[in-house]
């Protein structure tokens, strides 16, 4: 088991998916069910700060992760939990204790079997803390802007350089302040700096680690 955390725009999407395919493994994308948890609240029109109303929703919805496809009472919504409308309120949400306890159970079944790449802001920390090998990835400010700007305009989703700073900010401050699971460094994990490196630079690192640990062979 191997975990990918760190904030918004370090590149673990891109350096999770690559280490997954080397190693044979399977990819855990925990923050897709986060998302998938926003899509619904929003397509509800459910208030946010009601947390009793969220428990009684959330109980009778499913949400699942199957060959990379994010899906919420069986419907396919993969392609619409990528704007940053959806990331503001998956922040939002990640801070409540009943979403919580919604997906991180979901997230620890995915993993159980083994053999995968978890990637999110509390897989090392909260999900799997017995990973064999944890990494935690982050970048500088500027970078991350440029990632995210790239990452919503390949999606159709155009935004100034100015927006992209104030909404990662906002994210950063939500992840790292939150009372429940906030984004930190896990306890062991090696961290890795991605300003100025390639995505192939990054997991060519995390690859020579997980062949340090002897642990995670390709399946």
């Amino acid at each position: 088991m191997i975990t990918i955390d760190g904030p918004a725009g370090a590149g673990k999407s891109t350096v999770a998916r690559e280490l997954a395919r080397r190693l044979g493994y399977r990819l855990i994308d925990t923050g897709a069910l986060y998302r998938g948890i926003a899509w619904r609240v929003r397509e509800a029109k459910a208030d946010p700060g009601d947390e009793g109303a969220l428990r009684r929703l959330l109980a009778g919805t499913t949400i699942d992760l199957r060959d990379g496809a994010v899906l919420v009472d069986g419907r396919d919504v993969t392609g619409e939990i990528r704007t940053p409308e959806i990331g503001e309120l998956t922040s939002r949400l990640s801070m409540l204790a009943g979403v919580r306890e919604k997906v991180t159970p979901i997230q620890r079944r995915l993993a159980a079997a083994g053999g995968a790449v978890l990637e999110g802001r509390d897989t090392g920390s909260v999900v799997c803390p017995d990973a064999e090998v944890k990494f935690y990835l982050d970048a500088s400010p500027d970078v991350r802007v440029v990632r995210r700007q790239r990452e919503l305009e390949a999606r159709g989703l155009p935004a100034a350089p100015e927006e992209v700073r104030a909404e990662i900010g906002r994210r950063d401050r939500q992840d790292r302040e939150r009372t429940l699971a906030p984004l930190v460094v896990p306890d062991g994990a090696v961290v890795i700096d991605s300003t100025g490196r390639s995505a192939e630079e990054v997991v060519r690192l995390m690859l020579e680690e997980v062949a340090r640990h002897g642990c995670c062979t390709r399946s």
